[in-house]
């Protein structure tokens, strides 16, 4: 079966997530300076529930845990068991240490509700938003508070672009779909409000964070090529074309990466929506 560029909540829980595992190191040290503008946007003091929604390997929810009050229980949840399992062993050498369990975010149920929920880059891959974001909307008590990170428009988010457009230069990529999962599909934020607003969700407001990523988190132009190549949903579109186009593709990038290299990493812009909100 042929792996898509726009994977859903499906394919996070199998095979795409057992790869995010392969590269979580790498992926946290890239995505980690998005961590501490979305955590306070969350107002943590005061909260003693907060919840990581499509936590992955659980790098903001440890950072949320650093940051909120003694004594707040601190909880993250993932539709990958392969990624609740590296969450797991690493919150098992920090304390105090966040819960991680498998969960999705269209079923959970818990009791009582979350005094603030959290989810970084987790939301754009849910298979029915709507049903997603109407049971967020319950699992949040009354007054509390979310903060999602979501990325940016393609034309602002170059490190991605970049990489789509190498594998597009050797194989055919069909246009996006409108509202398919993938990492692009709050670009234009106002179909995320929508979807807010219609779960019961209020008080939306959106700032946008803007600075390069180190590819990676700090990888010469080969490494951070192949790590873009093993790791970005765009590059699934290759798996089935076999590794000489892989290494085709990968080397191509590697010179592309070589203009952006500085400063011991391959830098690139991103931008990023964050959407702060309540009940």
């Amino acid at each position: 079966m042929t792996r898509s560029e726009h994977p859903s909540s499906a394919d996070w829980a199998g095979a795409r997530g057992e790869t995010w595992v392969a590269q979580l190191a790498r992926m946290e040290a890239m995505l980690a300076p998005v961590d501490a503008p979305l955590i306070d946007l969350l107002s943590l003091n005061g909260a003693r529930r907060i919840a990581d929604l499509a936590c992955g390997g659980g790098g903001t929810t440890l950072a949320v845990a650093a940051a909120a009050d003694p004594g707040a229980a601190v909880f993250g949840y993932d539709i990958s068991p392969a990624l609740v399992a590296a969450a797991q062993a690493r919150a098992a050498r920090t304390g105090p240490a966040p819960v991680f369990a498998v969960g999705d975010c269209a079923t959970l149920a818990v009791d009582p509700p979350f005094d603030r929920i959290v989810s970084r880059f987790g939301t754009m891959f849910f298979a029915d938003p709507a049903a997603a974001f109407a049971n967020i909307a319950a699992l949040l008590a009354p007054g509390g508070r979310f903060a999602f990170a979501v990325w940016g428009p393609p034309a602002d988010n170059r490190w991605m672009a970049i990489v789509r457009d190498t594998v597009g230069a050797l194989i055919d990529l069909p246009p996006t779909p409108v509202d398919a999962p993938g990492p692009m599909r709050y670009g234009e934020v106002g179909v995320l409000l929508a979807l807010l607003r219609d779960a019961g969700l209020s008080d939306l407001t959106v700032t946008d964070w803007r600075d390069d990523l180190a590819i990676g988190g700090g990888l010469a132009p080969e490494a951070a090529a192949r790590f873009a190549i093993a790791g970005m949903s765009v590059a699934q579109a290759l798996a089935d074309q076999g590794p000489a186009l892989v290494e085709r593709a990968t080397a191509l990038l590697a010179e592309r990466f070589e203009a952006h290299w500085a400063n011991g990493a391959v830098r690139l812009p991103a931008r990023v929506h964050l959407v702060r909100g309540g009940r």
